[in-house]
């Protein structure tokens, strides 16, 4: 039982909407935001498992986001995968599908990264986005093939 995406999720959403202090005034635009996200979230949280989403890849074909740090590429990644790490998606949006509607499937190593990027996507419109659930830990558990550099 892993919850701890859906919570970093969660709380992402609502570190958003939140002050840093009583004494200032939350952006009615965050809250919104985080507002809209948290009440449209699915029972699973867009998260998918990693056979289900190995099945995605064959049929959907979705945009395939790697968002964990470069130095973890040494340990393999998923086939036909976009490296951007979380911290950069800001400012790498433009490598991003220009579709907002396009399929879009996320990871990282455990699923920390991936919920987070997926939720952030989300808030920027992107409404066909979905995780694999506890990351490339469980993509690799499940047998299935990771690129690994020669």
């Amino acid at each position: 039982m892993r919850k701890i995406p859906t919570l970093l999720a969660l709380g992402l959403a609502a570190a958003l909407a939140l002050p840093a202090s009583g004494a200032e005034q939350v952006d009615p635009a965050l809250v919104a935001a985080a507002e809209k996200t948290l009440a449209t979230m699915p029972a699973d949280f867009y998260q998918v498992e990693p056979a289900a989403a190995q099945q995605l890849i064959e049929n959907a074909k979705p945009f395939i986001l790697d968002v964990r740090e470069t130095p973890e590429l040494a340990n393999g990644k998923i086939a036909g995968s976009t490296h951007i790490p979380i911290r950069d998606l800001p400012k790498m949006i433009a490598k991003l599908p220009e579709n907002k509607a396009a399929p879009i499937l996320t990871y990282c190593k455990v699923g920390f990264r991936g919920g987070m990027a997926t939720t952030i996507l989300r808030m920027w419109g992107y409404t066909n986005v979905r995780t694999i659930k506890n990351g490339l830990d469980a993509w690799e558990k499940a047998g299935l093939p990771v690129e690994k550099k020669a």
